[in-house]
């Protein structure tokens, strides 16, 4: 899918020129939207002068959208027409003229915007407008973007790679007036968490909606059955619908993972769904050869190690005629309960945050100052930003100790350069006094990581694409972010259970033996291995790097780790960073790729 959103006036002839062959008009008769995309991926309607499109699974009809849109007088008056659709879609809209782009809470669907020849142009693709205004590399962003293990914080994680291409920040919406002016409007905040759990009733539904809006046209739809918690409760819920179902399953590498007995019993519980079952060692392995893989412009992927597997899986799932795949990322950061629940929980319920304080600091062996200072945090925002400058370069701060966001790492092979750029853009950043997306620590940090996997999900897609396969992650959807944002934190938190409010909400409809399941295994074995079968590959890679000749990095202590025998994967970790940007800038010259896709 591509889209390109253009304002309601005359413009010169080309920004519209090989964007896809479909168009919509505005009501003046004017191109609004240009594109291209699957006949299954848009919802549209229109009513008198108005104009509002749907593009990805959504779980409305044209008629419902153009019944809401009979109340519209105003780009703002669609705010609660779309927070009631269930689904993850860009939602794209002319009210008389006047536009609205927003993309979703997650950025797994993302808008960004550009000013082309005097005019606010917005697409899905930040690429495509900086191919139209002639946009360079943000030095400064890609420094950024070497920070392990997810990037940089917010708000600067929310800034795209390329100069002059911006985007919305998280529950905004961009608009765009008949001039071709911009501005950007806060539609969203997130919930108070006061809501109790029950039954597990408004995550149940919001599941089963989001699930819905992928299966509800039939088909075929397959998803990851790993043996995990997560997607395996997606599959359960998508074999519910009337499409039939795909599961697929890649063995892991480590002996005393369980996740394939798991993923057994539950393809036997599924009972007609077709069960794929991939092989350890038969799919491409991390880090498989990065002169063969599908490379993306858009920006640095997120998790790139694994990106041979993911373009493996779109043609294995594409073969078997699936269009949607879908998958549980984004599972672990709504229903693990982390250390700042706890602090929330000690602002709710005093007496039970220290109840569970005990169980946490015997669990941990945590000290008992510690412990105290997970309870008593207090730390402005701008404050702990600042903050994160001053640690760069130093030994990372204890597994729990509590924070906004996860601490940021600078790997060791940074430049000193870059490392002061990165310095430098950190304290601008505080100092410019940014308000958490949530005051609560706990919440922010959710909203955080599941910005990170939705830019996961976008990025992988985008390479998925060329197999005709989106991927789907129900659990980034904003319905069902919202509906697990608004629990109380004394329902999120149980020592005694995995993931309780997953296991509640989904009690019923997912057997009771998934549900009990107490463990989740890592990929260790896969990063290993993918090392000791690519490294003189990677090595080769970073004699010619592109972030060296930038001045970004120095490849002599990066050439070190990747050689060395390491005991644990905490060396490696941010080296994940680095290749994805690696690769990113290798994408943009068409002379570093192969024959066939530099053409």
């Amino acid at each position: 899918m591509t889209f390109l959103v253009l304002p309601d006036r005359a413009l010169p002839p080309g920004p519209a020129g090989g964007v896809g062959p479909k168009e919509i008009r505005h009501h003046s008769g004017r191109p609004w939207l240009v594109g291209d995309w699957h006949d299954d991926d848009i919802t549209a309607a229109e009513h008198g002068p108005n104009r509002l499109v749907l593009l990805g699974p959504a779980l409305t009809t044209p008629a419902e959208l153009t019944r809401g849109l009979r109340a519209v007088r105003s780009t703002a008056d669609l705010d609660p027409l779309l927070r009631a659709i269930a689904g993850s879609f860009h939602a794209l809209a002319s009210i008389d003229g006047r536009v609205r782009a927003q993309g979703t809470l997650s950025t797994a669907r993302q808008v960004c915007h550009a000013t082309v020849r005097g005019a606010t142009l917005a697409s899905d693709r930040p690429d495509l407008l900086a191919d139209l205004i002639g946009a360079q590399v943000d030095e400064e962003q890609l420094a950024l973007e070497l920070l392990a293990p997810f990037g940089p914080p917010w708000p600067l994680g929310e800034r795209t790679a390329w100069r002059g291409v911006r985007v919305p920040r998280t529950g905004e919406c961009l608009e765009v007036d008949r001039d071709g002016a911009c501005r950007t409007r806060r539609w969203w905040t997130p919930p108070e968490p006061t809501a109790p759990l029950g039954d597990g009733g408004a995550v149940r539904d919001a599941l089963l909606d989001a699930v819905a809006a992928r299966t509800r046209q039939g088909g075929t739809v397959s998803a990851d059955l790993s043996g995990g918690l997560d997607s395996t409760t997606l599959c359960f819920l998508a074999a519910r619908g009337p499409a039939d179902l795909v599961t697929v399953h890649y063995e892991a590498l480590g002996r005393f993972s369980d996740d394939r007995e798991q993923a057994a019993r539950a393809a036997t519980a599924l009972g007609q769904a077709h069960h794929v079952v991939v092989p350890a060692g038969r799919a491409p392995d991390w880090f498989a050869p990065l002169e063969r893989v599908r490379h993306d412009r858009q920006g640095p992927l997120v998790f790139a190690r694994g990106r041979a597997t993911n373009e493996h899986l779109a043609g294995a799932v594409a073969a078997l005629g699936s269009r949607r795949h879908l998958q549980g990322i984004g599972g672990d950061e709504l229903f693990h309960a982390g250390t700042m629940a706890l602090h929330a929980l000690a602002r709710q319920r005093p007496l039970a945050a220290v109840r569970h304080a005990r169980a946490l600091r015997a669990h941990r062996r945590w000290s008992l100052a510690a412990t105290a200072g997970v309870l008593a945090f207090h730390r402005p925002y701008p404050r702990w930003l600042a903050d994160q400058a001053d640690r760069l370069g130093r030994p990372p701060t204890a597994f729990g100790a509590p924070a906004w966001e996860v601490e940021p790492l600078l790997p060791p092979w940074t430049s000193r350069d870059a490392a002061a750029t990165v310095r430098r853009a950190l304290r601008e950043a505080a100092a410019s006094a940014p308000e958490p997306l949530s005051p609560i620590p706990a919440q922010h940090e959710m909203l955080r990581i599941t910005a990170v996997n939705g830019r996961a999900v976008r990025r992988n897609s985008a390479i998925a694409s060329a197999s005709g396969v989106t991927f789907e992650a129900p659990f980034t959807d904003d319905r069902v972010l919202e509906a697990v944002l608004s629990l109380r934190f004394a329902d999120r938190i149980d020592h005694h259970r995995f993931k309780p409010v997953l296991g509640t909400a989904m009690r019923g409809l997912v057997p009771a033996d998934v549900l009990r399941r107490q463990t989740k295994n890592d990929a260790s074995a896969e990063l290993y291995a993918g090392l000791r079968g690519r490294r003189d590959e990677l090595l080769a890679l970073f004699e010619d790097s592109r972030l060296a000749a930038r001045g970004l990095i120095d490849p002599a202590p990066l050439r070190h780790v990747l050689r060395a025998a390491h005991a644990d994967a905490r060396p490696l970790m941010p080296f994940d960073p680095t290749l994805a940007c690696e690769l990113w800038l290798r994408a943009l010259d068409p002379a570093a790729l192969p024959a066939e896709e530099a053409r």
